[in-house]
């Protein structure tokens, strides 16, 4: 799985300087009673930590999560760590 992620970023980027819609990734619906997991689900299909823990209710809310790749060498950071979608060259 590992070895397909930057597979997939260099097809999406011919896509995109083509101008040609994107692959489109599987998506995943996690749906369970409260403090069943879903979470955890999530975090151990992304293999990372990401998501706000405690007592009661903590992610009570649609959850739409998209994965970026930027190799450690790429100048890009975000402008805003709360909007994703705004990158700036460093």
């Amino acid at each position: 799985m590992e070895a397909l992620i930057p597979v997939i970023n260099k097809l999406q980027d011919v896509f995109n300087t083509v101008g040609a819609d994107i692959i489109q990734l599987p998506q995943i619906a996690v749906v369970g009673t409260q403090s069943s997991g879903k979470s955890s689900v999530l975090e151990s299909l992304v293999g990372k930590d990401m998501l706000p823990r405690g007592t009661g209710v903590v992610t009570r809310r649609p959850l739409i999560l998209q994965l970026v790749h930027v190799d450690p060498g790429d100048g890009r950071k975000m402008k805003d760590e709360n909007d994703p979608t705004t990158w700036t060259n460093a």
